[in-house]
Parts: C-alpha cells; structure tokens; sequence
C-alpha cells in the first residue's frame, strides 16, 4: 500500500514538470571553448624531444587574452533582469552539474567556464522562475577559466588522452596562479572558483611569499584541522625548481608531500588549486609529474606546460622541461608511464595503493556512459511511460509496446528491479526538465 502512494505521489509529480515544461522557452547552444590562438596550436603543434618552442607562433594571434576561454552566447527574452541562476547538467552523467550565477545584460548572457566537448542540459532561473531550458553543446579540448581580478593561466587539468586511450576527468585539478599576493582575486573570483567546485588548496610558493600564505578560501592547514580531519590549505615553501631537483632529497620531500595532499584530497571528494605565484614552473613541474604518472603522452605533456606562456611575456622554458624528461627517461620500466610510476616509487617514495587511487580517481573511459539505462519498453526514450511500464510488469499486466527489458529496468544495477529503480528514472528525468 506504501508503494502505491508512493507511485500516485511520483506520477503526480511528473505531470506537474511535464504541463509546467510546456510554458518555458526551449533554446539550443553550441560554442567551442578554446579561442582561436589555443585552437590552432591544440589542433596543429606535436612537440618531439628537444624541439625548438613555437609557443610564439601562436600567443601574438589577434589581441585577446589567450588564457581565457570563448563564451556561450545565451540569449532571454527579458531586458529587465541583470542576474540569473544557470544550472547545467552533463547529459550522459546527469549527477556531474555546475551551477552559476551570472550577469545580464540587456538580454544577452556571456556564460564562461564550462567543460568542453559536452553537452549540457541547461535551466536558466531568475528569482525562482524557470525562464529558459535546452542543450549546450560545447567543443575542444582545453578547459581554461575566466575568473576576475588580477589572476590568470587558470585551465582544468583534464582532458587530456593517455597512452592507453583514457583521458583524465575534468574538474579534479585546476591549475593557476596565486590567488593572493601580486596576483590577487576579488570576492566574485573567488565565489565563481567555488562554483566550480574548489574545496582544497596546494600552494607552490616559496617560503619569502610568507604572510601571503593563508587561504583566500579560509582552508585550513594541518596545524589547524580538527584532529582525524584532511587538511585542505598544504603551504609547500616550495623556492623553485630546475631539473637537478629531481635527486634533491629536500624536492623529493616536498613532492612526496605534494602528492600526498592531493590524494588524501581526492579521497575526500574534493577538487583541488594548485598554484605557486606564476602557475608556470613550479606548478609546471608538478603537472608533468602528475600527467606522466597518469600516462599522458610526452608531446601532449610539454604542450601542456607550453600553455602557460600563452599570457606570460617571457620566453619557453621548454628546455628546461625537456631536462626532466631525459632524466624521468632514464629511470626503470618499458613506458614513459612505467618510468614515472618508477620515479614516484623509488625517489618520492610513494606507495603503490596511492598510486592506483590515484590513477582510478583521475581517469575515465571517454566512452563510457553512466546513464545509459531506463528504456524498460524499448521505445528509445526515457520518460513516464517507462515508470508505468515497470508498475505494470510489477502487477503482472503488459507494458505499453508488449517488451520489457529487465537490464534496462535495473537503473541502479543491483540485479533486483525495485521501487528504487522507479526513483532514480524519476530523478533523471526531473532533470531533464
């Protein structure tokens, strides 16, 4: 009896969204996320060791700021609002959202900072009020971020494709400069790094960025977290690096450190900043160490540390960068990756249970889809008519087109087909609305 006012209750529901639905303006949007200098030297530079850097070629391209992102141009049929609410949830993994508030201006809305290569069911919201839904489709490959103030050289670390054809998720780690200091962010920065998801902070900087080191999101270090919590600030006094640091017991230390921080982070949930006062070498060199562990490429590696230089006046430090592969090249294992695994053990003295959580929590399978099930009549769609269908096979009547696939039906995949199963079809498609 329980399970039937449940089930009255949920289709209730669902004609409310669905004859409310009917009212709102529907609008598609398509934008590709990396401007045009970034574009062409994603789509056209394959970096060999010890090439000469061409970051040049590309960073003098038009005179817009090249570590900033093109925008989703939105548009609303009303003039007379000068903020909203923009809710996007990722279509093949609905639970992945973002939320933002952002400004209006006569109508038009420049929507920053989504994830590329995605599409989005999108809900634009003004004081409650759903004005607009629809798709966004973005494209490219590099996330990089807008966030006001005087920062920069913000970008995801994702995206970026492994050896064996995974690509590290995006929203993890995003890289930066200092958020404090001469760099410095205003309050909406930091609300719009909090949209994205921020919730820890290693910083880079060297011990005379001292009095700077407090985070601008009131993160705690070790010294003041609650025994038994993770720490979420992690100041590394770290004075810069050159390729000799790799064998430095000190840089070892703090690498080591470095790497334990963002694990113990990534276990908790959290996406992290990394950042030293530049976001260029020191945060640099920990990004290659980083994507090397994970199995990216070196080609892809150098033309993401080449990236920095696209809003930094001075010239590559390639070189530099190339130095460490030569001696990551030298270490035990048949792959680039297998030598990188070799150097956090045997040098930074990691453990391997770190390493693979490390590798688990980073990477996905671009071709996987996490809601892919639902259609229980084999109709293409997944909608209402799927929660009768199951209602029904559940009373032992026939379900709307005669099929009913018991795969499709188990949502949750606990082998069982539930009233659970029924919720989470309902979740999905309130969603969608």
């Amino acid at each position: 009896m329980k399970h039937r006012f449940l089930i009255i209750i949920l289709f209730s529901w669902l004609g409310y969204y669905s004859s409310y639905s009917q009212i709102v303006e529907e609008v598609d949007y398509y934008a590709n996320l990396e401007n045009d200098a970034v574009h062409r030297y994603m789509e056209e530079v394959v970096y060999e060791p010890n090439d000469a850097s061409v970051i040049d070629e590309y960073k003098n391209i038009g005179s817009y700021r090249k570590d900033w992102p093109n925008y989703v141009a939105m548009t609303i049929n009303n003039n007379d609002v000068d903020s909203v609410i923009i809710v996007c949830h990722n279509e093949e993994r609905l639970k992945d959202s973002l939320k933002f508030k952002v400004p209006v201006d006569n109508g038009k809305i420049e929507l920053y900072n989504l994830i590329p290569n995605r599409t989005y069911l999108y809900k634009i919201l003004y004081d409650g009020q759903l004005l607009q839904k629809g798709k966004i489709k973005t494209e490219g490959q590099l996330r990089m971020i807008k966030i006001p103030g005087n920062v920069s050289n913000i970008r995801d670390l994702g995206g970026w494709t492994t050896i064996d054809n995974k690509r590290i998720k995006y929203g993890r780690i995003i890289r930066g400069t200092e958020l404090n200091g001469k760099h410095s962010i205003t309050e909406e920065g930091i609300r719009i790094l909090r949209e994205l998801g921020i919730k820890a902070e290693l910083d880079l900087r060297a011990y005379y960025n001292e009095g700077n080191n407090i985070s601008v999101f009131g993160f705690l270090d070790e010294n003041s977290t609650p025994s038994g919590d993770v720490p979420t600030y992690y100041y590394t006094s770290n004075s810069g690096q050159v390729p000799e640091d790799l064998e430095n017991y000190i840089w070892k230390y703090r690498w080591r450190k470095e790497f334990q921080f963002i694990v113990n982070n990534l276990r908790q949930r959290r996406t992290i900043y990394e950042h030293c006062v530049a976001g260029r070498d020191r945060t640099g060199y920990l990004s290659f160490l980083l994507e090397g562990l994970l199995g990216v490429p070196y080609h892809e590696m150098v033309k993401d540390y080449e990236l920095s230089f696209f809003c930094i006046k001075k010239e590559s430090t390639k070189s530099s960068i190339d130095q460490v592969f030569e001696y990551i090249n030298q270490q035990d294992g048949i792959t680039l990756r297998d030598k990188f695994e070799s150097y956090f053990i045997n040098k930074l003295l990691v453990s391997q249970d770190d390493i693979d959580f490390f590798r688990s929590e980073m990477l996905e399978d671009p071709n996987f889809s996490i809601i892919d099930k639902g259609d229980v009549n084999d109709d293409g769609e997944v909608d209402a008519k799927d929660i009768v269908d199951i209602v029904n096979h559940m009373m032992g009547k026939q379900t709307s087109t005669g099929k009913f696939n018991e795969n499709e039906a188990d949502v949750n995949s606990d082998d069982i087909v539930t009233i659970a199963d029924i919720i989470q079809i309902v979740n999905n498609i309130i969603i969608w609305w």
